[in-house]
This record gives C-alpha cells, sequence and structure tokens, in this order.
C-alpha cells in the first residue's frame, strides 16, 4: 500500500513539473509573438516614403524642359566662369566665359540660341565684352529692345560663318561669307589674324559643334 502511495506522488509531482514546463514555453511564445508585431518590417518607412509608378504626384516628362523651352542658361551644367572644352556646343562654350557675359546675352535676345545649338558646324568670330563697351553709346541698349530683335540678329549673323575655319584657314587674303550675307576680310601681319580689323585675341577654342575665335572688336556696325 505504501509502495503505491509512493507511486501516486511520485507521478503527479512529474505531472506537475511537466505542466511548468510547458506553461512556462507558451509564455515565451506569446511573448515572442507580441514582439514581432511591436518590430516594425526593417526598410519599411523607407518604402513607404519612395515615389512608385502607383504614387500620385508627378508624371511622366512633368518638369521636364521642352527644346522649344530651352534657355541659353540651361543648355549645361557648367555656366559662367568654367572651362571651356570641346566636348561642348558652342553655346556652351561661349556661356562659360565670363568675358563673352555681354555676347551670351544678345545672343539670347536674337533668338539665336537654337541656331548655335544646331550641329553647324559653325565659325564663330566672338567678341568679348570690352567690343560691346567700345560701341557708340546706347547702341547695344538700342539693339536689345524687342522691336529691335532682327537689326540684331542680323548684327550677330555677321560673326557667323558656316562650316568649322580654324586659325590655320584664316590666311592673309582669305575672304568669308557670313551668315547674314556679308563679306568677312582676313589679314595677317606677322602672328596677328585680322577679322574685318579686329584682332583674334584667342583661336581655335574647338566646340562639338564648331569652333569659336574671340575678337577685341564687333566686326560690323549699323551705321
Amino acid at each position: 500500500m505504501k509502495t503505491i502511495t509512493r507511486a501516486g506522488y511520485t507521478l503527479a509531482l512529474c505531472c506537475s513539473m511537466l505542466l511548468g514546463s510547458c506553461g512556462g514555453t507558451n509564455d515565451e511564445n506569446a511573448a515572442n509573438e507580441m514582439q514581432d508585431e511591436t518590430v516594425p518590417n526593417p526598410g519599411a518607412e523607407d518604402v513607404e516614403g519612395m515615389t512608385n509608378p502607383n504614387t500620385p504626384g508627378k508624371q511622366a516628362g512633368e518638369g521636364e524642359l521642352d527644346e522649344d523651352d530651352v534657355d541659353a542658361e540651361m543648355t549645361g551644367p557648367r555656366i559662367g566662369g568654367n572651362e571651356m572644352l570641346p566636348s561642348q556646343k558652342i553655346v556652351e562654350n561661349i556661356s562659360a566665359n565670363n568675358d563673352l557675359s555681354v555676347l551670351m546675352g544678345a545672343l539670347r535676345q536674337a533668338g539665336l540660341v537654337r541656331t548655335l545649338n544646331g550641329t553647324g558646324p559653325y565659325t564663330v568670330f566672338a567678341p568679348r565684352n570690352g567690343a560691346f563697351e567700345d560701341l557708340p553709346n546706347g547702341t547695344l541698349e538700342d539693339l536689345m529692345q524687342p522691336e529691335n530683335k532682327q537689326r540684331l540678329a542680323n548684327l550677330l549673323n555677321n560673326h557667323v560663318v558656316a562650316g568649322k575655319l580654324t586659325a590655320a584657314d584664316l590666311t592673309d587674303g582669305t575672304t568669308l561669307k557670313t551668315a547674314s550675307g556679308k563679306q568677312l576680310s582676313v589679314t595677317q601681319k606677322g602672328n596677328e589674324v585680322m577679322v574685318n580689323g579686329a584682332r583674334v585675341v584667342q583661336a581655335d577654342v574647338v566646340s562639338s559643334n564648331g569652333v569659336i575665335h574671340i575678337v577685341e572688336d564687333v566686326l560690323a556696325t549699323e551705321k
């Protein structure tokens, strides 16, 4: 009888320990499940903040510049005071030279930016700022008025020649026909090259669609 009683106590004790062990495991599992629910999904906040094709907002192409809206100041990241590079177009290289800022403004006002952004090639005799400052008082201001846009364009076209002419092509006695239909005469004295009497102060600024020669004077002015 005593043996049966002891066996019963032993069995009861084992069951109690087994139940206690199982209860502890359930509590831990429950705690783990609660923790999984409270911890955010890694990267979820980043994904929610990202724009996706279904997110309301800018449509495809919205905010992008149409070719007709491109301004001379937006032709490239290198604007003003930066190096002129062969990989850039004529307009970009003019924009990159602070000493050609007046010419850049005049080209913009005359509506010639699109032309000089074309495939070309073109040769441009670019007057530096001092050349425009040397014009008679009020000349540039008058040409920059909206009603005189065509007159300004005619003047600037006198600085543009079709084709890519380097310094080696600007030999003494050469005659060039400009985009305005006028003639430019090239003279050479020693190492100096003159175009319509204006000295070339920097030659062969090679661009992807032509070449620029910087001159010290405006080549032709209206009488």
